[in-house]
């Protein structure tokens, strides 16, 4: 079922990707890019193959000057109803093309009209060679869910970009007292993209997961 609901998002949905070697979709460290201005973006995926946290996402994005709104949506196994995320992220410095990137962005979680989880963090993207090949996406915020105190989020993450084509992704996200590990290959056709990215979290469970991603900007 969760997968003809996928199929049909594909259908309708257009699923963003930035530049071929900006992060963003299913994977959990951000890049500093944002959507250009006037610009929009979709990016949904599907987790499967996880041991309780199966879902769709969905994140329609248009930018506006240096800043980018987005509202994530989301529907996953074992939690109630439509989760609602809206976004807002600021490009402090543009590094997309060379130097370095900077933004910050905010966001809060929202199901069935009450606030679960806030986050705030500040993204870093860099290349560490001449053709920017080698890409480094850094994060560094706070997570904050209902009722229970704040803590730190920290990641980083890695693009290697093998031709105009194909690039791999690798990230690691320090988060709620958990690391998450995600792997995965990127297909860019254009203006779209197509992710195939498998993950765990360590800790007790073993969680681990599939994701599959379709990426268009518009």
């Amino acid at each position: 079922m969760r997968f003809l609901l996928f199929i049909a998002l594909m259908a309708v949905l257009f699923v963003v990707t930035s530049p071929a070697l900006a992060s963003g979709g299913s994977y959990l460290v951000d890049d500093a890019s944002v959507v250009g201005a006037g610009q929009c973006q979709v990016e949904s995926w599907l987790r499967a193959w996880s041991k309780g946290s199966d879902g769709v996402w969905t994140v329609p994005a248009c930018g506006v000057g240096p800043v980018e709104l987005s509202l994530g949506l989301s529907r996953q196994q074992g939690l109630p109803g439509l989760s609602a995320s809206p976004e807002l992220k600021w490009q402090l410095r543009n590094g997309d093309s060379s130097g370095v990137g900077v933004a910050v962005a905010a966001s809060t979680t929202y199901q069935r009209g009450r606030r679960v989880a806030s986050q705030a963090y500040a993204s870093t993207s860099f290349g560490l060679d001449d053709a920017r090949r080698l890409m480094v996406n850094i994060n560094l915020g706070v997570d904050q869910d209902r009722g229970r105190a704040a803590h730190a989020l920290e990641g980083v993450g890695m693009a290697y970009a093998f031709d105009d084509r194909w690039s791999l992704l690798a990230e690691r996200l320090w988060s709620r007292g958990a690391v998450s590990d995600q792997a995965g290959v990127r297909l860019t056709l254009g203006n779209a993209s197509l992710d195939l990215v498998a993950g765990r979290e360590r800790m007790a469970s073993r969680s681990h997961w599939l994701n599959l991603g379709w990426n268009v900007a518009f």
